[in-house]
């Protein structure tokens, strides 16, 4: 059958829409901030073979991305004549194509008449999993079993029942059963509202054309993306960049990156990248493979939704053993920065295929720091305090337009916790939080300015973690930008009792009144600083962006008379 062009933009937006709703209700319903503030979590609907077909706009290309991946291996896991009307599976194992532990994916298959025609799925990223420490957060992990609780492909809901004794094994391994136990609510009443939007729409138009209408958003996908595709420059392209460390060095983790455009087809190969490292900086070939597609969908095709089709003319070759294909018992708590690195790495082979379309490399990092541990303050709510603050980032420059200043850069783009929020639950006293001058690298087009986070820990019994990067390579800029500087993460700074912090800390004991210093690395810059618009350096300088003295050593430029 076909489709009228009419029919076919409601009900893709009917989609779309659908997995908006999940998100807001899951951030509306959960009890830990990095849903509630940040966002942490993503929703999309897929086919009956598992494609995504529609996403929510806001929702983390990384978590994305991997969702089909896992899903297979949920399936897999359970068995495809296993899965029956009023089920909801569940599963956080990355080795099934999942990212990290603290990431646990639901999946609500679609049934209508007793055909299944799809899945709903809703990947949240849980406060606390168990393992090391606070937060599941440790760079010193070596295997997978140190991160926390490994679920298996399970029934989380079987014949719309509630699996309690599941439910019980799981929330009595993280540290804080009731918000666990609230955020896993949250996430499977939006898998049911889901249901309830999607079963309106068939009963509108049918399902035969709600399914003709998803074959056709995928094929009309691809075709836009593959067009892009073919405006680059065909030929082969080669990159690397480095991880500052694995969690037990500082040895940099190279990512290689041979890139091939072919037609209207790009094909990556990351199999020359460093062996699977000793800690947590891993990530699967599921998690590498969201890297690649973001970095190309976000230079092909932006403006247009998107879903499966827009991944189909990209190939991804990896190596099973690498950073970037780890294999098991291999921890992946990391893998975001290994994720992050390769969006770079394939951003920056690009440059000379599409030189006016690739971004310079933004902050490179998800700049995560754990702080929690016990609130020891009498007036304290609650014995037990957690929060993630995320000190990334900048966005690099492009041909025609500086990188945004301090705001979560790539796959991973999950909000900050507003100070005031975060002062509320947590024994914390911001001091600082600012985008941070002359951080952007220079350049015709300048980077984006990183931020600090700067705040005081008011109680005993607290302590820090750091999975980040960027603390010693600088994120490069593209044809004679800039590099933009590298992340710093101080306690005490300016004190007798300084200490910089590698971006990969294990847990550190905090003593009450410790000053803890998060700021991101900037964006590289886009061209040679010699031809930057006058104007434009002094808008930076009177918006605060850049110094006098940068302006004056780098760019050449002296202020004139008043």
């Amino acid at each position: 059958m076909t489709i009228d062009a009419f029919t076919l933009a409601v009900i893709q937006n009917a989609l779309i829409g659908v997995s908006h709703e999940m998100k807001l209700m899951t951030m509306r319903a959960a009890y830990t901030q990095l849903w509630k503030e940040q966002g942490d979590l993503s929703c999309c609907v897929m086919d009956a073979s598992g494609e995504i077909v529609a996403q929510d706009p806001t929702g983390f290309p990384i978590h994305v991305t991997t969702m089909p991946f896992q899903l297979r291996g949920l399936i897999d896991g359970i068995g495809a004549d296993n899965i029956r009307p009023g089920d909801v599976l569940m599963t956080n194992d990355p080795f099934l194509g999942g990212t990290h532990l603290p990431d646990v994916l639901l999946a609500r298959p679609l049934f209508w008449k007793g055909e299944r025609y799809g899945y709903l799925c809703n990947r949240g990223h849980w406060a606390d999993i168990g393992g090391m420490g606070p937060g599941s957060y440790s760079p010193a992990t070596r295997e997978l079993i140190q991160e926390g609780i490994v679920i298996p492909p399970v029934k989380l809901f079987e014949n719309d029942q509630l699996q309690k004794p599941l439910v019980d094994l799981v929330v009595r391994n993280v540290r804080n059963a009731s918000v666990a136990l609230g955020d896993m609510r949250a996430q499977y009443a939006s898998c049911f509202s889901g249901e309830r939007r999607l079963n309106e729409l068939i009963n509108r138009y049918g399902l035969d054309t709600v399914r003709e209408a998803m074959r056709e958003v995928l094929a009309r996908s691809e075709q836009l993306t593959r067009t892009r595709i073919a405006s680059f420059r065909s030929g082969v392209y080669h990159a690397r960049d480095c991880i500052d460390g694995d969690g037990f060095s500082e040895d940099p983790q190279w990512i290689a990156a041979t890139v091939t455009v072919s037609g209207s087809d790009i094909t990556v190969d990351l199999s020359a990248s460093s062996s699977q490292s000793r800690g947590g900086m891993n990530c699967s070939r599921a998690s590498a493979i969201s890297g690649v597609q973001y970095a190309i969908k976000s230079i092909t095709d932006p403006e247009n939704p998107p879903n499966a089709g827009s991944y189909r003319p990209v190939t991804v070759i990896t190596r099973p053993g690498t950073l970037c294909d780890a294999q098991p018992p291999g921890s992946m708590v990391g893998y975001g920065e290994v994720t992050y690195r390769v969006l770079d790495t394939v951003m920056r082979a690009l440059a000379e295929a599409a030189p006016t379309a690739v971004l310079a490399s933004g902050s490179g990092s998800t700049g995560t720091a754990v702080i929690g541990g016990t609130d020891s303050r009498p007036e304290a709510r609650k014995r037990q305090f957690l929060t993630l603050e995320l000190s990334s980032g900048a966005y690099g420059a492009r041909a025609t337009r500086d990188g945004i200043n301090a705001i979560r850069y790539g796959a991973g783009n999950a909000g900050h916790v507003p100070i005031e929020a975060d002062e509320m639950e947590n024994p914390l006293l911001f001091e600082r939080y600012e985008v941070v001058a002359d951080t952007g690298g220079a350049g015709t087009f300048r980077g984006g300015n990183g931020f600090c986070r700067v705040f005081r820990v008011l109680a005993d019994g607290a302590s820090i973690c750091l999975c980040a990067d960027r603390h010693q390579s600088q994120p490069p800029g593209l044809f004679g930008g800039a590099p933009g500087t590298t992340a710093r993460y101080v306690l005490d700074p300016g004190t007798p009792d300084e200490r910089v912090l590698s971006s990969k800390t294990p847990y550190l004991p905090l003593k009450q009144g410790t000053l803890v210093w998060l700021q991101s690395a900037g964006g590289g810059g886009y061209g040679s600083p010699a031809k930057r618009d006058r104007a434009l350096i002094e808008r930076d300088l009177r918006d605060g962006y850049i110094s006098l003295e940068q302006a004056r050593v780098v760019y050449g430029f002296e202020p004139g008379p008043g």
